[in-house]
């Protein structure tokens, strides 16, 4: 005599815990994707104090006389201006709102295109709303390339 066993019946608890479960190992991949998206990468320049453009180590030979270009490095965005055989380099930080400045060659002055803030060579404010000048970059320039100096070097 053989009874067959009847199957059981899924209780509504068990399908919400497991549609539960589900939702939430969803919500937790893309909590992971965004975290993974937003957490910073370290870039070519993390270990080094070259400059970095986008191909690669800033080449000296590239920035021509009167000219500026913009690197990345470890203590940020960098600005780095030859002018006058000197190499000058500034915070590319506008330090009115965190914008990237570029250097116009034509008025000899650092510009944020944001909100037109304009600074000297030296980093200091020319007009406004910035109130505060970029802070200068120790820069030291060699076969290699573009290399932020040492603090306090």
């Amino acid at each position: 005599m053989s009874a067959d066993p009847s199957p059981q019946p899924v209780s509504r608890r068990l399908v919400n815990a497991l549609l539960g479960l589900g939702a939430l190992g969803a919500l937790g991949g893309m909590a992971g994707a965004v975290l993974a998206y937003l957490w910073p990468q370290p870039g070519q320049a993390a270990g080094s104090d070259l400059l970095m453009g986008t191909e690669g180590p800033l080449n000296p030979q590239t920035v021509g006389e009167g000219q500026g270009v913009v690197g990345r490095s470890q203590v940020g965005k960098v600005l780095v201006v030859r002018q006058g055989g000197e190499w000058i380099g500034l915070s590319a930080t506008c330090s009115h709102l965190g914008c990237t400045v570029s250097w116009n060659p034509a008025s000899k002055q650092v510009e944020c295109p944001c909100h037109g803030a304009r600074y000297g060579l030296r980093g200091e404010v020319l007009r406004g709303p910035a109130r505060q000048a970029l802070g200068r970059v120790d820069l030291k320039v060699d076969a290699q390339g573009i290399h932020v100096a040492a603090a306090g070097g």
